[in-house]
């Protein structure tokens, strides 16, 4: 996987690879050329040899056909919030310079996945990772609707008294769970649940919807799918077990793997990719929230720009 802004995709990158890459590359630009676009990575490529005999017209061709038709399928899939579109036969990428919630969200997704979010997270004093576990619940509260709540378990080592205090006190809220085994000797982080989500009752009873969330960010998680086992969860922490067996969900700024969604998805459970976060994205979010992320793109966009 290529990550941004030095390393360039190759002929062996996926088409969504590729549309990554444009869309990245548009972001200054407004307009470019897609046939353009990938004749210099494909040129400098040792995959690709252009030595005046062999004609390489249709592989740049090909290539662009492939991420137009990427763009189009988002474009399609998103609907008015996809932030940008093409033109010229499908052959240039626009950039819609719009200030709203959706191009600004989208845009932090892009830059989620395509950075080293190791050595890129911590931009201005903001953690990206946090940023999108907060953008997570957001979506999770959208998604479950009316009366739904939501904690972030995955900062717990910021909270006083650590993961214990933190999932002690979301059980209370939940009116589910019990009691918390202390497993002395155990020290987890988050234990692969970096959400928890409910839907209860006024009566505040148990039996009610509940949803532990993994949130990745970047583009290596593919081996992590099967981490979060809900039941386990459940019975390694919680002293009086839900009614209801928790759903998994799993959240990521990346697009999910089309070609192999199904096989993938049974790993993941309720699956909220890039698309799927924007499909539920809530007509208006925290203000806090939505300042932190223009304040983290925009930290990156001037780290980034080209002198």
């Amino acid at each position: 996987m290529f990550k941004l802004p030095n390393s360039l995709p190759s002929l062996r990158n996926s088409a969504q690879d590729w549309a990554d890459y444009a869309e990245y590359s548009v972001l200054r630009k407004t307009n470019l050329s897609i046939l353009s676009l990938v004749k210099t990575p494909l040129l400098i490529s040792d995959e690709t040899l252009v030595d005046g005999i062999e004609d390489d017209t249709d592989k740049f061709i090909n290539k662009a056909d492939e991420i137009s038709a990427e763009i189009n399928n988002r474009k399609s899939t998103t609907g008015f919030k996809y932030p940008f579109e093409t033109s010229d036969s499908d052959y240039s990428i626009k950039f819609l310079l719009a200030d709203s919630l959706h191009v600004w969200i989208y845009k932090f997704l892009l830059l989620c996945t395509r950075l080293n979010m190791k050595d890129e997270k911590i931009q201005s004093g903001l953690d990206g990772t946090q940023l999108f576990e907060r953008l997570s619940a957001e979506v999770a509260l959208n998604f479950f609707g009316n009366n739904a709540e939501v904690d972030i378990l995955g900062t717990s080592k910021s909270h006083i008294g650590g993961f214990r205090a933190k999932l002690l006190e979301i059980t209370k809220r939940m009116k589910e769970g019990g009691e918390i085994h202390q497993n002395e000797g155990y020290k987890p982080q988050d234990d692969n649940v970096d959400l928890i989500v409910w839907k209860g009752f006024s009566d505040k009873l148990p039996s009610q919807m509940i949803a532990f969330a993994q949130c990745k960010t970047g583009t290596s998680w593919q081996d992590r799918l099967s981490e979060l086992s809900t039941e386990s969860f459940c019975k390694t922490w919680f002293s009086r077990q839900p009614v209801v067996t928790p759903i998994r969900m799993f959240f990521c700024a990346q697009y999910f793997p089309r070609e192999i969604w199904y096989p993938r998805a049974n790993e993941a459970g309720l699956v909220f990719d890039r698309f799927r976060i924007i499909d539920y994205l809530p007509d208006k979010l925290n203000d806090d929230l939505l300042e932190d992320i223009k304040t983290w793109c925009s930290a990156i966009e001037i780290k980034f720009a080209t002198p």
